[in-house]
């Protein structure tokens, strides 16, 4: 057990941070866990969680402004969810920045349709302020608070804990990279595939 969450808490940080930038609440519980644990500060598990969602939050926003004609983002527009996120942002702009994260598989669509939409960037990154602080704040907190009830389950593989604390980082590891490949992966092979074309005299 204890060589499990040894390995947990090690790449504990980075796991957070890189994991609420790329998505979501999973990886700001496992920081509420790790504060239960004593691994680390209750504030500084916050204090990532809110930095990954609000520069990843932003970094949506901005790409979808700046680069609306962009591959990656016409693909995003032609899909059924993005028609649900523009009819929200056109009604509830303000209010649709602070809970587009909480609603599930909206939040690349959701933030496209703001990067489109009449708000101001300056707007944006003010109430993207309050909702990454707000949701980093509730869901650490329920890692925080259900932390025994977390703990409890790696008692139960005490037996196995080599093994199933190595697949634990490997899985969290490649959520990361899967989460990171879905959004970018696409744009960066266009990219690559564009350069490798011969110019034409």
């Amino acid at each position: 057990m204890y060589e499990i969450l040894g390995l947990i808490s090690q790449f504990g940080p980075v796991i957070v941070l890189a994991g609420t930038f790329f998505e979501g609440e999973v990886f700001a519980i496992i920081g509420g866990f790790l504060a239960y644990r004593g691994s680390y500060a209750l504030e500084a598990m916050i204090a990532l969680a809110f930095v990954g969602s609000f520069f990843g939050d932003l970094a949506v926003f901005l790409f979808a402004r700046y680069s609306s004609n962009h591959r990656w983002v016409r693909r995003w527009r032609e899909k059924e969810k993005f028609s649900k996120a523009i009819r929200l942002v056109e009604r509830y702009q303000a209010f649709f920045v602070i809970v587009n994260r909480y609603i599930y598989g909206l939040r690349v669509p959701g933030l496209i349709a703001l990067g489109m939409s009449r708000i101001s960037v300056p707007r944006f990154i003010g109430l993207n302020f309050i909702g990454a602080g707000l949701w980093a704040g509730i869901f650490t907190t329920i890692g925080y608070v259900f932390g025994y009830s977390i703990g409890s389950v790696f008692a139960r593989l005490e037996v196995m804990e080599r093994g199933v604390g190595i697949v634990l980082v490997v899985i969290a590891i490649g959520l990361t990279l899967w989460f990171a490949w879905r959004q970018w992966g696409p744009a960066f092979l266009e990219r690559r595939r564009t350069g490798d074309e011969p110019s034409e005299d």
